[in-house]
């Protein structure tokens, strides 16, 4: 969640940069500024997909190698 707003403030200051840089006629006409807009709050989300499957796994991995001491240490950050 953290990653995908911090995508988003990032992706709103770089249009308001750009903005004041090359006016609404270069912001209009130049691809590579929606480009990297989009590519910002994709990699925020994405970031944030990662990040949660990531935690999970450990998790996931413990209860399939049925160690208690691996599933209290490694558990303790999953939601599930």
């Amino acid at each position: 969640m953290l990653a995908t707003l911090i995508g988003l403030v990032a992706a709103m200051l770089f249009s308001f940069v750009t903005y004041m840089i090359y006016g609404l006629d270069g912001v209009m006409t130049q691809q590579w500024i929606d480009q990297v807009f989009w590519a910002l709050i994709a990699t925020g989300v994405v970031v944030g997909v990662v990040n949660s499957i990531w935690r999970c796994l450990a998790c996931e991995i413990s209860k399939h190698l049925h160690s208690k001491t691996l599933i209290d240490w490694t558990c303790s950050s999953c939601r599930h």
